[in-house]
């Protein structure tokens, strides 16, 4: 399994992204920027490749990298210089004279002009004397013998020496880029060395890997003594803590304080399988890695990472860029996400969940983050390598640039198909060059422009289509600086094999402040330093961080756009060991430079993490196991896996103590089991003979009602789970009677056997007798058609009979109430690709199906929950449903659906669900070419290659039938979790706050006597084309404006990121959360007392 999950990922490494394809026409973003002319600026770099037999991107598969850039101000004169890395070309260094006029120095600094291979690039102050030192990371094994990585210490006088190897820093191996921080606040500046793999046979294997050691490829963590009797860097990467493992593609790196304590964390991006690492400061000269604890996913080709306060809450979000298309027709033709087989393949191996689009992590401010780049429509930006967050436009808020293109595509899956059909054997020896120069230039090739996403506030972001700027290029390292000094941030690329870009910023002017901070002597260090802005009623954050984007970094300045606000009111700046300080800026729109006060550490206070919120979680060591199953096994085309959709839960006073028990159900395999509520608030299992018998069944929902009219609460509980034919024994229903004290026995009676989902209790003929609603959330083998589902009498003798059998939809959910108020209980019903639909009661127990009259026959979506509250306490009944929510990658409207055909396409008795969303403004299939090969075994002759099926754009152009000869159609038209409001005709949808929208939601309860909301979600159960829906657990929504329906306070539950909740149970002062395939959970706290 590890031989072929290697030759997968060694195929993958070559054979990456896109083909030639002609740009739509190019619409500039709102920030506006001219590529500056480089006779007009004196930069003539050009970091060109050219085609070795030895160098090239079969020999090494970062040949298309490209170089990196650097700026700082190496002779403080206030302006900032830049230096270029170059690959096979010499790197150059460039002295700012101001006005966009450059002087290239490198014959005359003693920046050496060999061949060797570089890469990253830093500005750094290494021994404190308060000029800019340089270094230069090198690709030792592709350079001349001997090559190592360069630190440059500077003269004062625009030269520099070379003093790697006196200082412990000449490095030799496969270098990325490097980072400088004061990780044990001694008052010097340490190196962590981020270095990258080829792939090699050690760099496949388990996640156990990483305890491993690699000398040419592994990261490495250098602590600074040079004030010590060492005199140099010296190599601490295995005291600290830091993977120096084969498993490495370091390509991004950062540091800044993720957690706020005051001490420099680190951001490591990784390409391929190994995932990025977060490491935190321990605060004793060691790191610990936490990106399974902080991360539910990251990006899977991880590139490029900038943070910053994308949000403006205060805490530092991080950005990190992949290669996901945005042009329709590139993505049909490219590889993306790994097959699901090969996620468990991973899974297994100890790897976490990737996913290859951009990633913008949410900083919750508990260590852990909320993934939003889809909700944000950041998500796809091409083969992306750079990105910077800064505010370009000066209004206030952080903007995202990235850096876009590759030379060759090797993704492209027509070269794929090609390679895999080339007779190796055809050429020998003495041909293995010609080979190597067919396989390239056969690769696809495409420039394609930069972008800009302008933060419009609230993480509302332009879109791409509209974020284009400068001249489409293969641009690689990017750095901002404002390097003509006229109060906004200019950019610098590095290009591949063109001019390097000098862009500059022409945004009308608004107000600004850029700040320079100096050490002292007693702690000359300033990088890492936190500084807040207060202006207006608003606090805006910004580090002292300069590695930024990719080998790239940026201006030592750190710049605020003010927008209209024409003063500071203060400025807070906690230096890097601790120290804080209070400024008052009188005038703005200007450079000033802040030097740090003398204080004394032992009077300074240590740095305090203001808490959250006040939710006490506790878990109980009770768990739902479920089976594995992957329903997309028999299914190829199911977008989910419906076989986990448990824990059924359900509470009652089974034993007429006074006291609320619950009962969980099982998974296949796993009991059913009843807690009886114990004196001291706890809760103990009782066992059962019957529910441990019927451990068979899956249990998916569950309901007590009083089935014989005894005086106690029977069980009803629903089986379902997706793997049986409908009808399977397996799908039965059952009954447990309960004999007053907790004990229950199965009723033997014939109930439905279908793929369940839910179950509803009510009274509904007035008898006496508690009768039930059935719902049904699939055809097993057939997903997309509509399952029946059952109204079911009680006959008073403990058997229940169907009244109305129907196919209402794919049902998740159900709630009996009187809707109407005519003294009858009506039906609503959620569901999948279905609308909340409402069933009236009419005279002689008739059902009729009125969701359009009220309103609601366009609300098809993803539907979890339903609910019914009178939230505007007008007398009608108002309803609460949980979607999936719009953090999630189809995007449907009213005008273009999400659709889901239903036919038998291929003649062969059985319907092929074929999904269509609109992706960046065209339709576009969801199953890939090859899905849909082996669904519909025709295609493959009707698009013998990808180019063709990549212009598909209807149903079609792909199965030759026409919507209107469809069998049947259904529709997502909404994915927003909301409040529909009762009115005079018909029902009003207010959308739940964007922090709801995130995750799904798979239940809700109200917090006693009020309209405030306790919700849980996440499903992290959809295809890995799909992704993740992990980006809130739960949450609270309080204080609700019934006017406007906006929820004035709303907090989030501290709950386990990778955990998808599925059910609430509300008890005295604290609510039960169940969670699919894991621990029940405790939450408590003054909002629920």
């Amino acid at each position: 399994m590890i031989k072929e999950k290697s030759n997968m990922l060694l195929v993958a490494s070559l054979l990456f992204m896109f083909c030639c394809n002609k740009l739509d026409k190019i619409d500039e973003s709102s920030i506006k920027f001219r590529t500056l002319n480089p006779s007009d600026t004196g930069i003539n770099f050009k970091n060109k490749l050219t085609y070795n037999t030895k160098v090239n991107i079969i020999e090494y598969l970062y040949y298309y990298n490209g170089g990196g850039v650097a700026v700082g101000d190496i002779n403080n004169d206030g302006l900032e210089d830049i230096y270029f890395s170059g690959n096979q070309v010499s790197d150059r260094l460039y002295l700012n004279l101001g006005n966009l006029k450059f002087q290239d120095i490198t014959p005359t600094s003693g920046i050496k002009t060999d061949n060797s291979w570089s890469n990253g690039v830093s500005f750094e102050d290494v021994n404190n004397d308060g000029y800019l030192d340089i270094y230069v990371c090198k690709v030792g094994p592709l350079s001349p013998k001997g090559t190592h990585n360069l630190l440059y210490i500077n003269n004062k006088n625009m030269t520099f020496t070379e003093s790697s190897p006196e200082l412990g820093l000449n490095f030799s191996g496969f270098s990325t880029h490097s980072t400088f921080l004061d990780y044990d606040k001694d008052g010097d500046l340490d190196m962590y060395l981020m270095n990258h793999a080829i792939h090699t046979v050690r760099s496949y294997g388990s996640s156990k890997k990483r305890n491993e050691t690699d000398e040419l490829s592994g990261d490495k963590f250098f602590e600074n003594r040079l004030n010590e009797k060492e005199k140099k860097f010296i190599d601490v990467t295995k005291e600290s803590k830091i993977y120096n493992s084969p498993l490495g593609y370091g390509l991004a790196l950062t540091t800044t304080d993720f957690n706020n304590d005051g001490w420099l964390d680190i951001y490591v991006g990784n390409d391929f399988h190994e995932n990025d690492y977060l490491y935190l400061n321990n605060k004793d000269k060691t790191f610990t890695e936490s990106i399974k604890n902080s991360m539910s996913h990251t990006s899977h080709f991880t590139m490029g990472v900038d943070v910053a306060d994308l949000n403006q809450d205060g805490k530092l979000d991080v950005f990190t860029t992949d290669m996901m298309p945005y042009d329709p027709k590139i993505l049909l033709k490219s590889g993306g996400e790994d097959l699901d087989k090969i996620s468990r393949i991973k899974k297994d191996l100890g790897f976490e969940q990737q996913f290859s689009r951009n990633h913008m992590q949410i900083n919750k401010g508990n260590n852990t983050f909320s993934e939003v780049a889809i909700q944000t429509n950041t998500h796809a930006t091409d083969w992306s390598w750079g990105v910077l967050l800064q505010d370009f436009d000066s209004d206030g808020r952080d903007d995202i640039f990235i850096s876009n293109g590759i030379l060759k595509r090797p993704n492209d899956l027509d070269y794929i198909n090609y390679l895999s059909n080339v007779d190796f054997r055809e050429y020998n020896n003495s041909r293995q060059d010609v080979i190597k120069k067919k396989l390239i230039d056969k690769m696809p090739t495409l420039k394609i422009p930069n972008l800009f996403f302008k933060n419009n506030g609230n993480l509302n972001f332009e879109k791409v289509n509209s974020s284009y700027t400068g001249i489409p290029s293969y641009s690689n390292g990017a750095a901002y600086a404002d390097l003509d000094l006229d109060g906004d941030l200019d950019i610098v690329l590095n290009n591949l094999n063109s001019e390097a870009s000098v862009i500059e910023n022409l945004t009308e002017k608004s107000n600004f402040i850029s700040i320079k901070l100096v050490g002292n002597t007693k702690y000359p260090v300033t990088r890492g330093s936190r500084i807040n802005v207060y202006l207006n009623n608003k606090k805006l954050v910004k580090e002292d961080i300069i590695t930024r984007g990719f080998q790239s970094s940026s201006s030592h300045n750190v710049f605020f756009g003010l927008g209209k606000n024409k003063k500071i009111d203060s400025l807070l700046i906690r230096w890097p060991d601790g120290h804080k300080e209070t400024k008052m800026i009188k005038n703005i729109n200007q450079s000033v430079t802040i030097s740090k006060g003398d204080y004394s550490l032992k009077n300074e206070d240590k740095v305090k993490i203001k808490k959250t919120n006040n939710f006490q979680i506790k878990y109980l060591p009770i768990k739902h196991k479920e089976t594995d199953y992957y329903d997309y096994e028999k299914e190829r085309l199911i977008p989910e896996r419906l076989s986990f959709e448990g824990p059924a839960v359900v509470k009652a006073d089974f034993n007429d103590d006074g006291y609320e028990d619950f009962f969980m159900g099982g998974a296949k395999f796993q009991r059913g089991k009843i807690f009886l509520s114990t004196k001291n608030k706890g809760f103990k299992e009782i066992k059962n003979f019957d529910l441990q018998k019927d451990n068979q069944y899956e249990d998916t929902d569950a309901a007590v009602f009083d089935i014989d009219k005894d005086g106690d609460l029977d069980l009803y509980v629903v089986s379902g789970g997706n793997e049986y034919k409908e009808s399977d024994k397996n799908y039965m229903d059952r009954v447990y009677l309960n004999d007053g004290l907790g004990n229950f026995t199965r009723l033997q009676i014939s109930l439905p056997r279908t793929n369940g989902s839910s179950v509803s209790v009510s009274d509904f003929n007035n008898d006496g007798y508690d009768d039930l609603f059935l719902g049904s959330r699939s055809i097993t083998g057939f997903y997309g058609l509509s399952p029946y589902s059952f109204i079911m009498l009680n006959n008073g003798d403990n058997t229940l009979s169907p009244i109305e059998q129907q196919r209402y939809g794919m049902v998740t959910d159900s709630k009996w109430v009187d809707i109407n108020s005519d003294g009858k209980e009506d039906l609503i019903l959620a569901g999948d690709w279905m609308p909340i639909t409402v069933l009236i009661q009419e005279d002689d127990l008739k059902f009729t199906n009125k969701t359009e009259k009220y309103g609601l026959s366009k609300t098809n979506g993803l539907w979890n929950v339903v609910d019914i509250k009178d939230f505007n306490k007008d007398g009608r009944i108002d309803i609460i449903a949980g979607n999936a929510g719009t953090n999630f990658k189809w995007k449907p409207s009213f005008k273009k659906p999400v659709k889901l055909y239903l036919d038998d396409f291929d003649d062969n008795l059985q319907p092929d669900p074929i999904i269509f969303y609109d992706f960046f403004g065209k339709y576009v299939p969801f199953p890939t070419k090859d899905k849909l090969d082996k669904q519909l075994p025709y295609l493959k002759k009707k698009f013998t290659n990808y180019n063709n099926f990549s212009n598909i754009s209807d149903i079609k152009s792909l199965t030759g039938k026409a919507e209107n000869d469809i069998m049947e159609i259904k529709y997502i038209y909404d994915l927003e979790s909301s409040i529909f409001i009762n009115e005079e005709g018909g029902f009003k949808k207010y959308a739940l706050p964007p922090s709801a929208q995130l995750s799904s939601i798979e239940d809700f309860k109200f917090l006693k006597n009020s309209n405030d909301i306790i919700y849980v979600g996440n499903f992290t159960k959809y295809v890995t084309e799909l992704g993740f829906s992990s980006a809130n657990p739960g949450g609270l929504l309080q204080d609700l404006d019934i006017v406007n329906m906006n929820f004035n306070k709303i907090k989030n539950l501290p709950l386990p990121i990778n955990t998808d909740f599925k059910e609430i149970l509300g008890f005295d002062k604290n609510y039960l959360l169940f969670s699919n395939n894991d621990y029940i959970f405790s939450v408590s706290g003054d909002d629920f007392k």
